[in-house]
């Protein structure tokens, strides 16, 4: 009953592997998958999302050769010998993924990294899904030459994406294929990621509508791994996102005081001539946003991740500078009212970037309230910027610019001062061509420049700001609450107790 269910449906599993057009017997080189049959694994935290199998040996399981640079050769079918419907049924639309792990790994843990992705193809109108039914089941997938030779499990997968309006997740269809990848020339592994891990219910790509224009498809889990050294580091996966604030010690609880994100909310603004660029958000003035109480002079503490809680930072591929802002909140960060309080940019001497401090720190950076600044309310703008696609002006193509990570706060400060810093218009502030903004991490440089206004340092001329050097920052370990801590030369003596609510 369950098998006759399972075929109505019209589903698919992996039955033939090989290497450059010529496959082998059915099963010869693929991990068996007796549970589901052709069924689909439903359950993206089942780790059965692996292969199709959560508990399998590969020791008998014959290698399929494939040279680095060669191609892999799969092909799906609904069952042996189908007639009515040979591949899979053709309203299971959806992406094609392709991963691969060392195969001593086994699969578990952090071990995968993608080799092949394809969505929605314009030209066409058509998914991968059913460019594949209309291939007769098959695909080729070139195997990466930067990758060390060895033993591998490659792991195919198609999405059915489900049915517009249904709010549901999509249909996984993984399977793995064990080869031996001869030719190699790379030394090391790129990124890895686990499985199950990489995708979660309710992201963008697994319960994408086909209601929707389909060319606006996310692709879940990590980024593809190209074959340039270079490029494979800049595609590393992990973003990021402000998440929590630690005002005097004391840490917040996750978002609070925080403004709303994009439903995507780690992704990054590429765009730096977009409203977007101010805070990532829909909804400036949320009326849902608490506003948290910060006494001049005080000290408040950013912390971003990957995907909230105490994630990681972000890749360690996405290096750039780390910047603070500030504008009075009944702005609405309009016009020339962004003032910089904090910026950490690029040591050539040491090759260290501020991206590689914070994720030292785990995500945490310290700036200090300028403690002459008038009292009132504030939009707090925390930003990181990552340089690994900034080699080629925005625009250039899909992918190309500097990536922009804000996230703003609002915040009230107390105290006594008066002072009204000068400020810059977000967007506006950077521009495509910037020396800060176009520029090749890849090259070697020794050098670079901080974009965007000087820092306003207390106290300068009369409330102007400073030249273009930030206060020190240095990374220290604190086991209770690891910070960076700001090193400033100002010596503040502070009378008032913070409050953090009204």
């Amino acid at each position: 009953m369950l098998s006759f269910t399972f075929h109505a449906a019209a589903h698919t599993t992996l039955f033939y592997a090989g290497a450059n057009g010529k496959v082998n017997d059915q099963g010869v080189c693929i991990v068996p998958s007796p549970k589901y049959g052709n069924a689909p694994v439903l359950d993206l935290d089942s780790e059965d999302m692996r292969c199709r199998n959560s508990d399998f040996s590969t020791k008998d399981i014959e290698r399929c050769p494939v040279e680095a640079g060669g191609n892999l050769t799969v092909v799906w079918r609904h069952i042996h010998n189908s007639v009515k419907v040979k591949v899979m049924s053709y309203s299971h639309n959806g992406p094609c993924i392709i991963m691969m792990a060392p195969l001593e790994s086994n699969g578990k843990g952090d071990a995968w990294f993608k080799i092949y992705e394809e969505g929605y193809d314009s030209s066409i109108k058509k998914w991968c899904t059913n460019k594949v039914i209309d291939n007769d089941g098959y695909l080729d997938v070139k195997i990466p030459e930067n990758i060390p030779s060895g033993e591998y499990l490659v792991r195919t997968e198609l999405f059915a994406l489900p049915q517009p309006g249904t709010g549901l997740n999509s249909q996984q269809y993984p399977n793995c294929v064990v080869v031996s990848v001869a030719g190699g020339k790379g030394s090391s592994l790129p990124e890895l990621y686990p499985i199950p891990g990489i995708y979660k219910f309710g992201d963008p790509g697994v319960m994408f509508d086909r209601g929707k224009d389909p060319t606006t498809y996310p692709f879940p889990g990590p980024p593809l791994f190209t074959d340039s050294p270079a490029a494979a580091l800049r595609n590393c996966h992990a973003h990021t996102y402000l998440t929590h604030l630690t005002i005097n010690g004391t840490k917040l609880e996750e978002l609070r005081c925080t403004l709303p994100l994009w439903d995507n909310e780690n992704y990054p603004v590429l765009d730096p001539s977009s409203d977007d660029l101010r805070c990532k958000t829909s909804d400036m003035q949320s009326t849902k946003t608490e506003t948290c109480w910060v006494p001049a002079g005080s000290k408040v503490t950013l912390h971003m991740t990957e995907s909230g809680g105490e994630s990681r930072f972000i890749s360690p591929s996405h290096r750039g500078p780390i910047l603070t802002y500030m504008a009075p909140l009944e702005s609405n960060g309009e016009g020339n009212v962004w003032f910089k309080i904090y910026e950490d940019g690029y040591d050539g001497d040491s090759d260290v970037w501020a991206v590689d401090k914070i994720v030292k720190a785990k995500g945490y950076w310290d700036v200090t309230i300028p403690s002459d600044i008038a009292p009132g309310d504030y939009l707090l703008r925390g930003e990181v910027i990552a340089l690994h696609e900034a080699d080629r002006v925005y625009g250039a193509d899909d992918s190309a610019g500097a990536q922009y990570y804000p996230g703003c706060a609002r915040i009230h400060v107390t105290g006594t001062g008066t002072a009204k810093p000068p400020g810059v218009p977000i967007p506006g502030a950077y521009k495509p061509n910037d020396p800060g903004i176009h520029y090749n991490l890849w090259d070697g440089l020794k050098t670079y420049t901080i974009p965007g206004p000087p820092v306003y340092i207390p106290g300068a001329s009369g409330g102007s700001v400073a030249a273009n050097a930030a206060a020190a920052s240095v990374v220290e370990s604190n086991a209770s609450a690891p910070t960076l801590k700001l090193k400033l030369k100002l010596k503040l003596k502070l009378k008032l107790k913070p409050r953090l609510v009204p």
